[in-house]
């Protein structure tokens, strides 16, 4: 008898292949992501060797981790990396008491988008209306990895989309790295169509090697390609 595999490793498949990658925390010594220059470009080296095509380094700028977008483009700038992959540099908001729509301006995501973030357990009370300041700047508010708010219902999902919050996908999520809630809300926002942007979030070479070695069903595997590939097609 013969027994196909139900599942299929990142690593094995072509899921990365031409993959822009809109969120991850690659810039060295910054947060709690990756902290040296070596480990960065391994894991770029490894995000090449997968067909990544371009990275999108999204640091915290956040009350633990109060970084200036000058500090950071400073190291964006003087990063060693001579690769084929396309770098770019914005970064990640926590709407909090320290947040600064002027601030968080001068890190836009490709060029007209702002990547924000909230507490994964309570919603900031001025949640809406920083959305609706951002907007109203002529930016277009990011929610990263909204799977993962433990606050949020489907309907607040409904609200925010209709009100026209990009959400965007860690495909880790759908691997169950973050936990079965925050995979079955990944998989239920992707069925939706809720979803305009992908990231990794990557936060160091252990955590994307994981990414690498998980395994995902093969029929959740060809709904995240198709999106990927949908996403390519947009971004030209």
């Amino acid at each position: 008898m013969f027994f196909f595999k139900s599942k299929i490793k990142v690593s094995e498949s072509a899921l990365l292949n031409g993959f822009t990658d809109c969120h991850c925390h690659l810039l060295p010594g910054v947060d709690d992501g990756v902290k040296t220059v070596e480990n960065t470009l391994r894991i770029l080296d490894m995000m090449h060797r997968h067909g990544v095509r371009e990275v999108w380094l999204t640091p915290h700028i956040m009350e633990e981790h109060p970084n200036t977008p000058e500090d950071l483009q400073h190291r964006f700038e003087n990063l060693p990396y001579d690769g084929p992959i396309q770098l770019h540099l914005a970064a990640e908001h926590m709407i909090d008491r320290e947040f600064c729509l002027e601030r968080a301006s001068k890190l836009p995501l490709q060029g007209d988008k702002l990547l924000v973030e909230t507490s994964y357990f309570n919603p900031p009370i001025n949640m809406k209306e920083t959305l609706r300041d951002i907007k109203t700047s002529g930016l277009h508010p990011v929610l990263a990895h909204p799977c993962r708010y433990q606050y949020m219902e489907p309907e607040d999902y409904e609200e925010l989309h209709s009100l026209g919050i990009i959400f965007q996908l860690n495909i880790p999520a759908l691997t169950g790295i973050y936990g079965p809630a925050a995979e079955r809300n990944a998989q239920w926002l992707l069925d939706k169509g809720y979803y305009s942007l992908a990231g990794t979030d990557t936060h160091s070479v252990t955590h994307f090697r994981h990414f690498l070695d998980s395994k995902i069903p093969k029929k959740l595997m060809r709904k995240i390609e198709r999106f990927l590939e949908e996403l390519k097609q947009q971004q030209g």
